[in-house]
């Protein structure tokens, strides 16, 4: 946390992110409830979370050729300023019960879409405002901003929708995000990339090809897609386990919202304070397995306690593997071509929401504790078997920065 501390620039950035992130904590707890809700169906929570999933994964590209032409702050606020007026919108639609299913799908779709900007940006301001050599904590920092909220916002939306409803939670998404717009705007010093002559296309293209013709990058790249693609499922499923297996209403629903974000703040708090973790990818490599095993305990479980453990420990792994990922892509990629190469991790991110497309059949096929099982098992097996390819990367990129 000594960036938050030290660096002004990136202090009043953090604090913008808090309030972003206090909204997104909230959001898929209303949403997810609220489909629910509406469908009593666990097939239709999961295309709720896909249809996110697809807005990301569809726009991110173009976020990456945005974030590297144009300037971030501004991108940035852009994004918050359309994914507020669409909560509010919702929020209102719900308050005088003119919601459809269409509508609460719609909202999915534009928040994915605008939370691809936001991350590519996030991601690469970061980078911009704490340095190379402060990237690990740099994005610790933030990970804290996701999950410290990620623990109180929860627990204050369960309770809004149990005693106001979800149209007021929907409301305080879109009033969060508006502060988080007005916090971001008092950046200074946030100059555009360096203009270049190509065409947009052209930018795209070359992002592409960079990616696919770098190992390093690829294979980065593709253990993140595995790990939010049959992973994160379990955050479409999180309604559905805990109203059918664990017997929970909205505020206990929240709970497990919150213990997971409880473990995932533990873990970034400890990657902040531990002097410079240089070996990233064995924290990449326990992070993805432990992940992995931690689902098909927590997929499961019976207990309310013990499913709050597995939680906390699977998310905290979470991040642990994040937090490298995100860093060694950073420390392997040109200046140049970073937002292009960060909005495919963005990309990758899409499909942690569109994971609800094939959990939500298994689960209304065989249960939610086997759609979450199942993806814990992949991503457990693809830890070991990316294992030597992942740790000598990690060596080669020590040694280089060994070297300057």
């Amino acid at each position: 946390m000594f960036l938050l501390l030290s660096n002004q620039r990136f202090r009043k950035f953090w604090l913008g992110l808090l309030f972003n992130d206090a909204a997104l904590a909230i959001e898929p707890l209303a949403l997810g409830w609220l489909v629910l809700d509406i469908t009593n169906s666990p097939l239709w929570v999961g295309i709720s979370a896909g249809v996110a999933g697809v807005g990301m994964t569809l726009f991110s590209p173009v976020a990456g050729v945005l974030a590297d032409r144009y300037n971030r702050k501004h991108l940035l606020i852009l994004s918050l300023l359309v994914q507020s007026l669409a909560a509010i919108i919702l929020g209102i639609l719900l308050l005088m019960d003119f919601l459809q299913l269409y509508h609460a799908l719609l909202f999915s779709f534009v928040s994915g879409l605008t939370g691809s900007v936001k991350f590519s940006c996030k991601m690469a301001l970061t980078l911009d405002l704490a340095g190379r050599n402060n990237l690990l904590k740099g994005i610790a920092a933030n990970f804290f901003s996701m999950t410290i909220m990620g623990v109180v916002a929860p627990l204050a939306g369960g309770l809004i929708l149990a005693e106001s409803g979800m149209g007021q939670a929907f409301l305080l998404v879109g009033a969060l995000l508006l502060v988080s717009l007005m916090v971001v705007s008092l950046l200074k010093g946030i100059e555009s990339p360096q203009y270049r002559g190509s065409s947009h296309v052209d930018d795209f293209l070359e992002g592409v090809r960079y990616m696919f013709r770098s190992p390093s990058v690829r294979l980065l790249i593709l253990a993140v897609m595995v790990s939010e693609t049959f992973g994160w499922a379990v955050e479409s499923m999180l309604p559905v386990i805990a109203r059918d297996e664990l017997g929970l209403g909205p505020e206990g629903f929240s709970y497990l919202m919150s213990a997971g974000a409880l473990g995932a703040a533990v873990t970034t708090v400890t990657i902040s304070v531990v002097p410079n973790i240089e070996n990233k990818g064995k924290l990449v490599l326990l992070g993805i397995i432990g992940f992995g095993i931690g689902l098909i305990v927590f997929a499961f479980s019976k207990l309310l306690i013990l499913s709050l453990f597995c939680l906390a420990f699977t998310f905290g792994c979470g991040v642990a593997y994040e937090s490298g990922l995100s860093t060694l892509i950073q420390e392997v990629i040109p200046d140049r071509m970073r937002g292009r190469v960060l909005s495919f991790q963005t990309f990758c991110w899409g499909f942690s929401g569109m994971a609800g497309f094939h959990a939500g059949p298994i689960a209304a096929l065989l249960g939610a504790p086997i759609a979450v099982a199942v993806g814990g098992g992949v991503v457990a097996l693809n830890g070991f078997r990316i294992a030597r390819s992942l740790l000598l990367l990690s060596r080669k990129v020590m040694e280089n920065n060994q070297s300057e």
